[in-house]
């Protein structure tokens, strides 16, 4: 089995630094990007297995990284989140959430509740990464 893979992009190193300490013991692959440009070009050269994003990035926002994300259909597969500095308004969480956000969370958290939140996006990739697509005999 391939390392999971997780792309953080955005430009809260905050967030970085959080998702970096909740997987080290697990040995997965961090992948991160500040700029919209890079994280969408990471995305599609590494094919992450979960994909965290801050609202701010250098060329972009993350609304907009997730709409360009959505664009593709791999990478509308992948589980995405929103990881922010503050709390957000209420446009901006339903925004997120129609457009394909599975979690709009804050950095502040610990590391242990990082890691509880990742494990079952991260279960349920790998479960559908797995699955063989069906074809019937013609």
């Amino acid at each position: 089995m391939e390392t999971p893979k997780i792309l953080v992009a955005g430009s809260s190193q905050k967030s970085v630094a959080l998702v970096r300490e909740a997987i080290k013991p697990l040995g997965y692959q961090l992948v991160t990007a500040q700029a919209m440009s890079v994280a969408l070009f990471l995305a599609q050269k590494n094919l992450p297995d979960i994909i965290i994003s801050d609202l701010k990035m250098l060329d972009g926002d993350g609304i907009g990284f997730l709409n360009e994300l959505k664009l593709d259909d791999e990478l509308a597969k992948i589980p995405f989140l929103f990881l922010v500095d503050k709390p957000t308004d209420e446009a901006t969480e339903i925004s997120a959430i129609t457009r394909g956000a599975r979690l709009i969370c804050l950095n502040s958290m610990a590391k242990v509740e990082m890691l509880a939140l990742l494990e079952p996006l991260l279960q349920e990739r790998l479960a559908a990464k797995g699955k063989r697509p069906e074809h019937t005999p013609e």
